[in-house]
């Protein structure tokens, strides 16, 4: 019987010190299938050299988190003059302005280029792939904006997220009514962003509530409705000083990253018929997880 393929993105590298170590240490022992990389903050450079030079267990991707929201000063000054945007708004205001069709699109593709821009900069080639840092790039005016921006300066990541699934699977698992929302936001942006990418996941799970319910027991619960090819992000982290400062989910980004760590998760995924995978990749880039316990560094360092 053959393993369903799962990819097993880690949102926020480059947020803070911390967040990128551990997901730098779970690349390097083979327990991710990719990261999605915030560009806009002042820990960026650091980070993306310490990832370019990062010796992977296997194939991994590596993606733009495009980021229009939390306390970042944007790129480009288009936004930060033009649109008077000193810092991003908050998901809140973002979505307000993006359902009153507020949003300034010339100003906005400004900083979809600036942040491409310092991912090239960085890495000297395209990201894998785009998301949205909570799932911005999903939203009305954003979409669209996102969409003219890519086909213009001619970029063609293999995949942009979807972060929707059938309602049936959806329905399966906790949080379903965030979830359902998601689903509506990738229905109404699969015919503005399809056409520049090579792919589409069809099935993402990861949503929750940042609580500590159980982590190891809702990973199953994704596992056990997604179909092959699926999507999971995750967000795994070591907690500092500098996360605090920036973001509010702390804590359950040292769980989730003790979990990735630990023996639980390739046992889990050997119970559940799947192996990691980045995606839209071939059969030969499947890889088992490695059953050896990672070490759990506590110094950032």
């Amino acid at each position: 019987m053959s393993l369903r393929r799962i990819t097993l993105v880690a949102d926020d590298y480059g947020l803070a010190p911390g967040v990128s170590l551990a997901i730098r240490q779970l690349l390097a022992e083979g327990r991710l299938s990719g990261t999605s990389c915030l560009t806009v903050g002042t820990f960026w450079p650091e980070a993306a050299r310490l990832l370019r030079d990062l010796p992977a267990a296997g194939p991994v991707e590596i993606g733009l988190h495009l980021c229009l929201t939390g306390p970042f000063a944007p790129l480009s000054p288009q936004l930060r003059i033009g649109a008077g945007w000193q810092r991003f708004p908050s998901l809140a205001a973002l979505v307000r302005l993006s359902l009153a069709r507020r949003l300034p699109p010339g100003a906005l593709s400004a900083e979809i280029e600036a942040q491409h821009a310092a991912f090239v900069a960085a890495f000297g080639r395209d990201p894998d792939f785009i998301d949205g840092h909570q799932h911005v790039h999903l939203l009305p005016g954003v979409a669209e904006t996102l969409a003219l921006t890519l086909r213009s300066a001619g970029i063609h990541p293999r995949w942009i997220r979807r972060c929707g699934d059938r309602p049936r699977r959806i329905l399966r698992r906790p949080f379903a009514v965030k979830s359902l929302a998601l689903q509506a936001l990738s229905l109404r942006s699969d015919a503005v962003l399809a056409d520049v990418a090579g792919r589409r996941n069809d099935s993402f799970c990861g949503v929750y509530d940042f609580v500590d319910r159980g982590y190891g027991v809702l990973f199953e619960r994704w596992l056990e409705t997604t179909s092959d090819r699926a999507v999971i992000m995750c967000h795994p982290g070591l907690v500092d000083a500098r996360l605090a400062a920036l973001d509010p989910v702390t804590g359950m980004r040292a769980v989730e990253y003790r979990y990735f760590a630990g023996p639980d998760f390739p046992e889990a995924l050997r119970r559940h018929g799947a192996t990691l995978a980045p995606f839209g990749a071939p059969a030969a880039a499947n890889r088992p997880v490695p059953a050896v316990e990672a070490p759990i560094r506590r110094g950032i360092g």
